[in-house]
């Protein structure tokens, strides 16, 4: 088993960030954590993280301030898919190169985000797994996500210690494309399921990723070995869409015919290019891939061979999201009292 008393984490206060290092706290864990400038720090920290602000890009100049760790877990990226090439490549990749570099420099295990997007035009055709081929990008997104794992097997040839976790679609408190904008989109009464979308989901919530990148983090797994992270099978978009719309009390979603969203896709993406539009489409290739079809991603090997066991069940996931909203509603409702009460005084 590998080492793991300290930990650098990069991408620190972002949704996976900020629910890792909390976990690496609970298990005593030393952490440094790389925020942007600007950038809130969350307060449960406290004193008990060291922060080193900087830009991922040049993570090289801050190789003092950060000092020898047994780990980095490498989560900071661009996490969209639309934009130039270029920009994604600058953050995302390169920053994945610097990371690199200071893990050969320290020993360190280097353990690596990318996501299932790296499959690409693989998805949404049934099952995947480690050692399913990958596909075409049409995204930026999906091309950098290639390139991170192309340059960390490179880093592997040089010597270093490292690890590919490939995570699924992330959902859980805080998440912003798998909750928050999902909820919105019902709220407004747009679709946002695809088809009958009685089609695997392919879900990994947030506390459950964790956990396996900690597993894989304590492992001896370093020789570039590729982990899908997921909750397993049997939670449909429908299912869960469904469901997330009574946890936040929204209307039920409403279904788009999947040949439409196929051909919506491909059009919007072409009219966005045309226009030079800074906005994503409300619909991309990528999107679709990841909600049109199955996405059956396989965690069996991160069960062999990490002892990887989801400890959040879709059930508990659920009753954590309804406990959220409620929360919400309660707090909007009192902000609303008191506004109201305030102009009553006036």
């Amino acid at each position: 088993m590998s080492r793991l008393q300290s930990a650098f984490v990069t991408g620190a206060g972002g949704f996976i960030g900020r629910h890792l290092v909390r976990q690496l706290l609970a298990e005593q864990v030393a952490v440094v954590a790389l925020m942007m400038p600007g950038e809130p720090v969350p307060a449960e920290w406290g004193d008990r993280v060291r922060i080193v602000v900087g830009d991922v890009r040049r993570l090289l100049e801050l190789r003092e301030q950060i000092g020898p760790v047994d780990a980095i877990f490498h989560l900071a990226a661009v996490v969209s898919d639309w934009g130039s090439t270029q920009s994604h490549v600058e953050v995302t990749v390169k920053g994945t190169e610097h990371a690199i570099e200071l893990a050969l420099g320290w020993d360190a295990h280097f353990v690596v985000t990318t996501s299932v997007c790296a499959f690409a035009s693989a998805l949404a055709k049934g099952r995947l797994s480690e050692g399913s081929p990958v596909g075409v990008p049409s995204s930026a997104y999906e091309f950098c996500k290639q390139e991170q794992e192309r340059v960390t097997r490179e880093g592997v040839a040089r010597g270093l210690k490292g690890t590919i976790v490939r995570p699924a679609n992330v959902f859980g408190v805080g998440s912003m494309p798998w909750v928050n904008s999902l909820v919105q989109v019902m709220r407004e009464g747009a679709p946002c399921l695809l088809g009958s979308g009685d089609w695997d989901a392919g879900l990994v919530h947030v506390n459950n990723l964790v956990a396996l990148l900690i597993a894989a983090a304590r492992s001896e797994y370093v020789h570039g070995d590729v982990f899908i992270a997921a909750d397993g099978f049997g939670v449909t978009w429908k299912t869960y869409l469904e469901a997330l719309a009574k946890a936040a009390q929204t209307p039920p979603p409403k279904s788009l015919p999947n040949w439409l969203a196929r051909f919506m896709a491909s059009a919007l993406e072409w009219w966005g290019h045309l226009r030079k539009q800074t906005q994503r489409p409300h619909l991309t290739r990528q999107t679709f891939r990841l909600m049109g079809g199955p996405n059956e991603f396989a965690i069996d090997k991160a069960r062999r061979l990490l002892g990887y066991r989801p400890p959040v069940s879709f059930e508990a996931a659920m009753a954590e999201l309804t406990e959220h909203f409620r929360t919400q509603r309660q707090a909007s409702a009192g902000a609303a009292g008191a506004t109201a009460g305030l102009e009553s005084q006036a």
